[in-house]
């Protein structure tokens, strides 16, 4: 007599049940992986604005008790070097405060300037070396500096603009505002300067913040930590501050701070 062959096989629901299964461990996994994405990017930039701010006091320490002006004209008819130790040739990296912040934190760009995507994103705008890269690599830190109200931006003949508004000398360091913050562009994940939310050069946009959003709408500050943005102070502390904490003056004007007016309009 022939024994009949049993064949073990899967039904239609049970593989159904399996694949809505792996399908749903690869959803945690990924979004899992998504969130230390995240905060290790949030690690990296708070890492970058103590590592600024603290070259900044030193920088100032070194100098007088000057601060670093943010954009000094000066610089044009100076010699200033790039990461690989070369004379900058283009007036504009020497101008901007990256290269000449840079002696002060031993010129390690990576995890100061460059941080997360924005070098692959120099690259990808301006090459991956020589003139142009310097040129990016100036242009768009991954923190911006508060040009206009920390260090100041020095003209051809040696004026400041705003020259009222500015802490330019650690003796008129009364408070302690924001000098480092995340920046960007659309295309960059970085900017050279910020410029706070009433002024000058212009007003935020009152819309709420998305990943679409262009920072050139809100002074080049990128609040790319869902609605938050790394900021560096001058007396060394770093916070996560969201876009409508950011809107808080007092927490970019001397005046702003002195007068404890959050809705100071810089003149």
């Amino acid at each position: 007599m022939k024994q009949r062959l049993q064949i073990n096989a899967f039904s239609l629901v049970e593989i159904l049940v399996a694949v809505a299964i792996l399908g749903l461990l690869v959803g945690v996994s990924g979004a899992a992986y998504q969130k230390a994405m995240g905060k290790a990017s949030l690690a990296a930039e708070v890492s970058a604005g103590k590592s600024l701010t603290q070259a900044y006091f030193l920088a100032a320490s070194e100098n007088g008790g000057r601060y670093l002006p943010a954009w000094d004209n000066d610089a044009t008819n100076q010699t200033v070097l790039n990461a690989n130790g070369k004379p900058l040739s283009r007036p504009e990296p020497k101008c901007r405060y990256p290269f000449r912040l840079a002696p002060y934190f031993n010129y390690q760009m990576e995890g100061t300037i460059l941080v997360n995507r924005n070098e692959a994103q120099i690259i990808r705008q301006m090459g991956s070396s020589g003139t142009w890269y310097d040129y990016g690599l100036s242009a768009f830190p991954a923190l911006g500096i508060n040009r206009y109200l920390v260090g100041g931006r020095v003209g051809a003949n040696g004026s400041i603009d705003y020259p009222a508004e500015c802490i330019q000398t650690l003796a008129q360091t009364e408070k302690s505002v924001i000098v480092f913050i995340s920046a960007g562009i659309t295309e960059v994940d970085g900017y050279e300067y910020v410029t706070p939310p009433n002024g000058p050069r212009g007003q935020w946009s009152s819309a709420n913040w998305t990943k679409d959003s262009d920072p050139g709408n809100y002074g080049y500050v990128a609040a790319r930590f869902d609605g938050k943005a790394v900021a560096g102070f001058l007396d060394g502390s770093v916070r996560i501050l969201s876009l409508e904490e950011l809107r808080d003056m007092r927490l970019w004007s001397k005046n702003a701070a002195l007068a404890n007016d959050p809705n100071y309009r810089v003149q």
